[in-house]
């Protein structure tokens, strides 16, 4: 068996204690180096080139927030109206069968036969044929005259009434507005009640838009902005407008509230149900703007990976303000001239969850996570 002197053995032994001495210092000093921010994470070049990371510069500039609601366009419920019948009767005739078919005001609408309303007429015409007063002003007559309009009669059919002195057994009522027929709730040879609705109509001259918007986008909504519709399914230019109404509660069940505009509609080419787009810009802001995309948002929370001057990655918290198309304003966070991942930084994230699982900085006290090359 070969032996060994200790003489030769001391020297190679205290060697090794100083290379292994050496290099325990090296470790200690690349990880104060970063421990300079929390979250730091320290790539070598080549490494970043092959997660593709790439940066952008934090610049001072001014953005509008621009946001493009989806929406609907839906009947004016200002512009709605019921035709109830005014006394029980039978429906006699139906001059529209069908929702959906315009009504003009003073169409007929439907003919109804009321035994009420001929004993009213008779009792009229008996005081009429007794009234030697040639001013109409025979006071149980005109009270009879009021008692037939609010039967349903018109001005006009109850001055025929009193001229051709003969009973009309089917009232024909007449339409007090115009519009759609949005709701037909009669059919003929059906019994009605005095107080029921038969029709309901609407006016499609003016429609209301109704958008969707969620909580972070009502923060820049406001009654009286300036908007514009876009309905792609014409060829309409872009229709002016201004946002009249904002819901201040939730939609029940759903994370939304709901935004209102009114346009008009003189050609009637729009018709309700049609879809729609809500363009609105919000007052332009002032401040630090970077790429949307180096935004990272979870658990309603904001954050960006910034690389510092040493050259490693750094995690933080930010504020965010108005957005436009992929510029984002940050209001806390990040300060001019600092670059912000804009790719790879999921990438980032996803080293930094393995390594220091997923609590983020403010948190918990995480060490920093030095990657070897």
């Amino acid at each position: 068996m070969k032996t060994y002197n200790m003489r030769t053995i001391q020297p190679l032994l205290i060697t090794l204690i100083l290379v292994m001495f050496s290099c325990k210092q090296g470790q200690e000093e690349q990880a104060a180096a970063g421990n300079l921010t929390v979250n730091h994470i320290m790539l070598s070049d080549a490494q970043i080139q092959l997660a593709n990371i790439s940066t952008a510069v934090a610049v001072t500039g001014a953005i509008g927030q621009e946001l493009s609601l989806t929406a609907v366009l839906k009947v004016n419920e200002n512009s709605a109206a019921t035709v109830s019948s005014r006394v029980q009767g039978r429906i006699e005739k139906l001059y529209f069968r069908n929702t959906g078919e315009a009504v003009k005001k003073g169409d007929r609408l439907y003919e109804l036969f009321s035994e009420d309303l001929i004993t009213t007429e008779r009792e009229y015409m008996r005081l009429q044929s007794n009234n030697w007063n040639f001013s109409e002003r025979y006071e149980p007559s005109l009270a009879i005259r009021d008692k037939l309009k609010r039967m349903g009669m018109t001005e006009l059919q109850v001055q025929q009434l009193a001229a051709d002195n003969r009973l009309l057994f089917t009232l024909p009522v007449i339409s007090p507005v115009s519009g759609k027929i949005r709701s037909l709730n009669v059919s003929e040879g059906e019994y009605v009640r005095e107080g029921q609705v038969l029709f309901e109509l609407a006016d499609d001259i003016n429609l209301w838009v109704e958008a969707q918007a969620y909580p972070y986008d009502v923060k820049y909504l406001s009654q009286g902005m300036d908007a514009e519709v876009l309905i792609p399914s014409t060829d309409l230019e872009p229709i002016n407008c201004k946002i009249d109404f904002i819901n201040p509660s939730l939609e029940d069940g759903r994370y939304i509230s709901l935004v209102r505009a009114n346009i008009n509609n003189p050609g009637r080419v729009l018709h309700p149900g049609m879809l729609a787009i809500l363009k609105v810009r919000a007052k332009a802001s002032s401040g630090v703007v970077i790429p949307a995309s180096a935004v990272m948002r979870s658990n309603n929370r904001e954050r960006v990976w910034v690389r510092e001057e040493c050259g490693g990655f750094s995690f933080r918290p930010v504020v965010s303000g108005m957005q436009t198309g992929n510029l984002i304003l940050i209001v806390s966070g990040v300060e001019e001239s600092e670059e912000v991942v804009v790719s790879g930084a999921y990438l980032l994230d996803s080293e930094r969850i393995l390594k220091q699982g997923p609590e983020m900085p403010g948190e918990t006290e995480t060490e920093p996570t030095l990657i070897p090359d």
